[in-house]
């Protein structure tokens, strides 16, 4: 800035040297002379229009200071050759003057088109990189949802072979089968079939933001407690000190997504861990209003090079033989949807191989007067109660209808199984009166089974405790039954879920069989 200011000073100066010329040479010369004179000056002036059209100021005082005193001397000289000469000086000036200024907004809008083009050059710059992000993003996606399916494909076509063979062995009945064991075995592989089903509808519900947190504030120490109950079997059966460090203190989340968070990483750190211990622990964190609880292990630990990609579907580590018994690999797929839902920060603080693992979560603290005690569980002897009730069943499809009907008899149960809702009325007014109700969510002809649960209860005219049973997971009628206050499983129903909700509503009635 300082040397352009310099610049135009000197250009001012020199101009005012060439204007000086004329008051030296004030007194006429010969008609060569006044036009060598009179050309210099006009052309030193239009050279300013040329080299001063972004300074507007110094071209006008550049002009005037080379012009007026030649313009002037012409005035004063008096004859009428000069005071054309003059007047031909003045309309020089003033064109120098408008091409100056032409020529300053030609080399505006220069400097504007060239900032537009570069603006332009910089925004398809960045268009170009968000496409190929976004092309190679699309790529990845498109690789991960074909290791996805073939790693589905495989878990799912696994125990559905077993199952085949299976099937064929107690078919073949010129042979002597072992009843019991290959029940046994068609039973483990329908559960590893249910458990790939299960996490998969739960990812996918998860991805499409099917999935809405129901927030309350709970003591975290309960909830640990409970969700390290079912695990303690495994544990000690390996050996293993399933510890639990975790103070009185309330946390505000999801409790039951929360619950499945903490169950998976249970579960993963007593699965990897052959000896020693599995410890859960909490720590307050730099952040005020929130802690960290921590699930650590002695387990194998993880490869540093492995860490980027234990979240991702399918991936495991230290089983390359994809053994069903040791999980799916969809455990921590489903933890990190979860952490993201409810803002959990999952992070695995440190790991090495052969010295375990720790995996920490990000809890929201608050007071303690909030805190709603969670539900306790069922009762050991719930299943007991069973023999003797009554129980209806609406379900359209037939084979469910029939395996339905056939497990409620195994348990005692004496049960009516109708396939619509004018039968399930029917049976109800030739006197058959439940204890407990399990409906199909959509039965034939469109019908909804809130519907037909709705028309029973009319006819019985009481609550007659009920649980929906669907295929359709993330439906807008299954959301529609939980937010009805209805029970919801989703098929397929894991007898063990449905002998402990049928004995915890008849031990909570303190229902009697009907006569």
């Amino acid at each position: 800035m300082t040397l352009i200011r310099w610049w135009l000073a000197s250009t001012l100066l020199h101009a005012a040297q060439w204007g000086v010329l004329s008051v030296v040479l004030l007194t006429p010369g010969s008609p060569q002379a006044e036009s060598i004179l009179h050309i210099t000056l006009v052309a030193i002036a239009m050279g300013g229009a040329v080299r001063l059209p972004g300074f507007r100021l110094t071209l006008v005082a550049h002009v005037g200071l080379v012009l007026a005193p030649l313009i002037l001397r012409d005035l004063w000289t008096g004859s009428a050759h000069h005071a054309l000469l003059a007047f031909l000086v003045f309309l020089i000036g003033i064109y120098a003057l408008v091409s100056g200024r032409n020529q300053s907004v030609a080399l505006r809008e220069i400097h504007v088109q060239r900032q537009r083009n570069e603006e332009l050059i910089l925004a398809l710059q960045r268009e170009n990189e968000r496409s190929e992000t976004a092309r190679n993003a699309a790529e990845e996606a498109n690789a991960s949802r074909t290791r996805f399916f073939a790693a589905a494909n495989h878990d799912l076509r696994q125990p559905l072979h077993a199952m085949r063979l299976l099937s064929q062995t107690l078919v073949e009945s010129g042979q002597a089968v072992d009843v019991p064991a290959v029940s046994a075995h068609l039973v483990e592989c329908v559960e590893g079939m249910t458990q790939v089903i299960d996490d998969l509808l739960e990812i996918t519900r998860l991805d499409v933001g099917n999935v809405t947190p129901q927030w309350s504030t709970f003591l975290l120490d309960e909830l640990v407690r409970e969700c390290s109950r079912p695990h303690e079997p495994l544990a000690l059966a390996k050996g293993l000190r399933l510890e639990i460090d975790v103070p009185q203190i309330a946390v505000h989340s999801d409790r039951a997504l929360l619950a499945r968070v903490l169950t998976n990483l249970a579960s993963n750190a007593i699965r990897y861990t052959d000896q020693g211990s599995v410890r859960i622990a909490c720590a307050l964190t730099s952040d005020a209003g929130h802690v960290w609880l921590d699930v650590e292990d002695t387990g194998i630990g993880i490869d540093e090079e492995d860490l980027p990609r234990i979240f991702e579907e399918f991936y495991q580590v230290g089983n390359p033989a994809r053994d069903r018994h040791q999980g799916l690999g969809l455990g921590l797929a489903t933890v990190k949807r979860l952490s993201d839902l409810l803002s959990l920060d999952v992070s695995v603080m440190r790991s090495a191989p052969g010295k375990g693992s720790v995996f920490s979560l990000k809890l929201k603290c608050v007071p303690m007067s909030g805190a709603v005690a969670g539900t306790p569980d069922a009762g050991p002897s719930a299943g007991a109660l069973l023999p003797g009730h009554r129980v209806l069943v609406i379900e359209d499809d037939a084979d469910s209808r029939t395996a339905l009907a056939g497990l409620l008899r195994s348990w005692g149960c004496e049960v009516q199984a109708t396939a619509d809702v004018a039968t399930s009325l029917a049976r109800l007014r030739a006197g058959f009166k439940p204890d407990a109700l399990v409906v199909d969510l959509r039965l034939p002809d469109g019908a909804s089974g809130i519907d037909a649960l709705r028309d029973v209860r009319a006819l019985l005219a009481e609550e007659v405790p009920a649980v929906m049973v669907t295929g359709d997971a993330g439906s807008a009628h299954m959301r529609l039954a939980q937010e009805s206050g209805l029970t919801v499983m989703v098929k397929p129903v894991r007898p063990v879920q449905l002998r402990a909700f049928l004995g915890q509503v008849f031990a909570s009635n303190h229902a009697q069989p009907a006569a």
